[in-house]
């Protein structure tokens, strides 16, 4: 939806622009230039059916996703979840230094096409595979039902590259001992965070801050997790790639779990195989942001698309008004109208994929 979505809103936007020159042109020599007029119909059309495809895109990523079959699984009080793509370099070390933590530790080979799932293996894992390449939230996801299958009390999720420390483990366990729910990580005050990362996250702490999540570092992959937790947010979760943090923290501050943040350090000076362009996983997570609070509720989106329509038809009559009085276009009651007009098909849209989601 990444790209679909964002290239969707874009082509409307600019649409949106030309139509104004277009009205504005009219208002001022009484004539429409032809080739700007479909050039506008065209882009407007272009960019809702962009739109629709990103929607569509993310949705059958989601519901057409099975989480692996998983073997069957020693029980354990403490578990150890890692995600693991192409981290044949790391992978032993993390392993062997987090089973000191933890009574037993579950690797997710995410379809690597290198030695990680072998090199796990030996150094003391028990590893899941991914047939193909799934996504980190898909990773996780299957993950946190092994955590389930094994009847951990706490499951701690950390990275295969080295970013995250092992030696950090205890404090997560000891804070759900202490009575939270879920331990997140918190870089910020013991990591020398890149600027561009620090911004992204800011936007996404603010995207969730608007709707009642108050965590600092939301998309900190090092995290912990008592049963009650995850028994509550598995049914939950739909993402499949990197929204998953996001979606689990503000999915965790609805069912209304008690959230600690831990301190920790996030290295970077480290090269992963499996990192994600920052600008591509910005936008991937505010549009998973996005569709979860959508989503949560079908009557949301649907209210809101009824409403927009209405707006819509309103500004359009009193715009028709005008013109057959004035023979003048109110350009921004046209916009307006139209826009609105969009966004209400494709609320009401997502009310109704929400509505029939499978159960």
């Amino acid at each position: 939806m990444t790209y679909f979505g964002t290239g969707g809103l874009l082509l409307i936007a600019i649409s949106g622009f030309a139509f104004l020159y277009l009205l504005y042109n009219y208002n001022t020599t009484r004539s429409l230039d032809l080739l700007h007029a479909v050039a506008v119909f065209l882009g407007f059309a272009l960019g809702q059916t962009t739109l629709f495809i990103g929607v569509l895109t993310y949705i059958s990523s989601r519901r057409c996703l099975r989480l692996s079959q998983i073997p069957p699984l020693p029980k354990a009080h403490t578990v150890a979840l890692i995600p693991a793509y192409n981290e044949e370099k790391t992978i032993g070390h993390i392993v062997t230094k987090t089973k000191k933590f933890v009574d037993i530790v579950i690797v997710l080979d995410d379809g690597s096409s290198d030695q990680t799932a072998k090199i796990a293996e030996e150094a003391g894992a028990i590893v899941i595979r991914h047939p193909h390449n799934m996504g980190y939230g898909a990773a996780v996801r299957t993950l946190l039902n092994a955590a389930l299958l094994t009847q951990a009390s706490y499951a701690v999720l950390l990275d295969a590259d080295g970013q995250h420390d092992p030696e950090d483990i205890p404090k997560f366990i000891n804070a759900l001992k202490d009575g939270a729910d879920v331990a997140i990580g918190n870089r910020f005050g013991q990591s020398k965070v890149p600027r561009y990362r620090k911004l992204g996250i800011a936007i996404i702490r603010l995207f969730l801050r608007i709707l009642g999540v108050k965590v600092k570092d939301p998309e900190n992959g090092f995290r912990a997790f008592n049963r009650k937790s995850l028994e509550i947010l598995l049914p939950n979760l739909e993402e499949t790639w990197m929204g998953i943090s996001s979606q689990t923290i503000y999915l965790a501050t609805r069912k209304r779990l008690r959230i600690v943040e831990i301190p920790v350090t996030v290295r970077y000076d480290l090269q992963t195989a499996s990192s994600e362009p920052p600008l591509l996983h910005g936008l991937s997570v505010i549009w998973t942001i996005i569709w979860t609070w959508l989503t949560e509720n079908p009557y949301k989106p649907l209210a809101m698309g009824i409403t927009f329509l209405t707006i819509s038809s309103l500004l359009l009559t009193h715009a028709i008004y005008i013109f057959n009085t004035t023979r003048y276009i109110p350009s921004i009651y046209i916009s307006l109208a139209v826009i609105l007009e969009i966004l209400a098909v494709m609320l009401n849209a997502i009310a109704i994929t929400a509505k029939t989601r499978p159960t």
